[in-house]
């Protein structure tokens, strides 16, 4: 068969020529599964080891750090005295980024913007090795749902898809390796119509893709079909945001295929992936997570706490103890009900993308509008809000760099985006506010979100 092909001869290929060790991370990925509670506890321990004596040695950030904590590399010996090295802000990333970089030039590695769902853009560098152990991570977790590498795979994602010469040899490549890519970078009947006609002939074992566009392509499933159709899917993997209970019942419905999270970030990493028992798992070979009060110390289980993380594979641009903004829920500790003993998170809060929509009654996924704005130099945090159909007020904290055209910009690029002359009203501010979570609502569409409620005033 074709995805037999692709698992044991394209796909290794494909990871070799872009050098990311893709293999034997997802070997160790699988090794970790099979780990007790103690031997995942002193491997963890090994790992955040090396990465912080590694940061002490090659980057000059760290060096700094820790000398002003009192800390040096020989002072973890235990898991928790990681609380003794200091927590990461976001602000440091921006203002010191390229004191992060390690100093030793082994690891090439792939400048990574990010919009961020605090609305404050970074940049951060991932290296081979990394990209590597996200890749192997993800592909390690489908494995719990019986999906394999190489199976026929139909990817959902936020973006425009150009019909140029790069995209086509991107479309060729997905083929060669048994994806297809759909734009879910917006929403109408006849889109939704063409998307699932596509899909329903393709037939994919899995579908990958932004949560609340899969919800979006359920519902009008369901529209036609109340019972939902046989797509031939054997599971759906949701990212960038949470789902609702009512969310994933609609999906599932529709679909007839369970549903399965991941959760992450561009900066901080992959974090956690669902197993078929709903629990999600800390994907430990390349992640340590914290949650932590406000005061700094470790939540309980059933308690919030921020989520803090640690990327034990970031060795070309190390992130320790980064402050995710990202608020999530302690679980008990012991083995899952699916047998992983692998640490988990209860619940995760304080995700959620909106959508824009365009005067003529087309759903826009957000990101495609945080493109516009992360590309611009000189933005800090940044915030859309939609009162209208034909406005956008958008709020800039305007740093140095920012260009003399940057809001022309910023009025063409969004109005390309909604494909009519819309009012975009740009205005400078100081700061903006946070919700209690720390996490920022980068855009803010009641209005859209009436028209997806289907209320009239949408």
């Amino acid at each position: 068969m074709y995805d037999a092909l692709v698992r044991s001869i394209f796909f290794p290929i494909h990871e070799r020529l872009k050098g990311h060790p893709t293999a034997a991370a997802l070997r160790e990925a699988r090794r970790v599964d099979r780990m007790s509670s103690d031997q995942l506890a002193a491997f963890q321990l090994a790992k955040l080891r090396r990465i912080v004596a590694h940061a002490e040695a090659h980057t000059g950030y760290y060096r700094d750090a820790f000398a002003a904590s009192s800390v040096t590399a020989d002072d973890l010996r235990r898991v928790d005295d990681l609380r003794r090295f200091p927590l990461l802000e976001r602000a440091a990333l921006r203002a010191d980024a390229d004191r992060f970089v390690a100093t030793d030039r082994t690891r090439r590695t792939t400048a990574i913007p990010t919009g961020g769902s605090t609305g404050e853009p970074v940049v951060v560098q991932v290296d081979r090795r990394r990209w590597a152990v996200n890749i192997a991570a993800r592909l390690r977790a489908r494995e719990w749902w019986g999906v394999r590498v190489g199976e026929r795979e139909a990817v959902l994602w936020a973006s425009p898809i150009e019909i140029d010469a790069q995209e086509r040899l991107r479309a060729w490549r997905d083929r060669l390796l048994n994806t297809r890519l759909y734009s879910a970078f917006e929403g109408s009947d006849v889109g939704f119509e063409r998307l699932v006609a596509e899909l329903a002939a393709y037939r994919p074992t899995h579908l990958y893709g932004y949560a609340s566009s899969i919800h979006l392509v359920a519902r009008h499933v369901l529209r036609d079909a109340p019972d939902g159709r046989d797509f031939g899917l054997r599971a759906i993997f949701a990212t960038a945001e949470g789902m609702s209970d009512e969310q994933r019942a609609d999906v599932t419905r529709a679909f007839r295929a369970p549903v399965g999270g991941e959760y992450g970030a561009r900066d901080a990493g992959l974090i956690t992936h669902a197993c078929p028992s709903g629990a999600n798992h800390i994907l430990a070979e390349g992640m340590f997570v914290e949650i932590l009060r406000p005061d700094g110390t470790p939540a309980d289980p059933g308690e919030k706490g921020e989520i803090v993380t640690t990327h034990l594979e970031a060795f070309g641009f190390p992130l320790i103890r980064y402050r995710t903004g990202d608020v999530g829920v302690v679980a008990e500790s012991g083995a899952c009900a699916c047998g992983l003993v692998l640490p988990r998170i209860e619940r995760i809060e304080g995700r959620a993308t909106d959508f824009l929509i365009a005067p003529d009654g087309r759903l826009l996924h957000a990101l495609g509008a945080i493109y516009v704005l992360r590309v611009l130099p000189g933005v800090g945090r940044f915030q859309i809000e939609q009162p209208t159909r034909e406005r956008l007020l958008v709020r800039v904290v305007r740093e140095d760099g920012f260009p003399a055209d940057g809001v022309d910009r910023i009025r063409d690029g969004l109005r390309d985006l909604m494909r009519h002359p819309v009012e975009v009203e740009v205005s400078f501010v100081d700061a903006i506010a946070t919700s209690g979570s720390r996490k920022h609502r980068y855009v803010i569409s009641p209005v859209a979100q009436a028209a997806i409620r289907g209320d009239a005033d949408g």
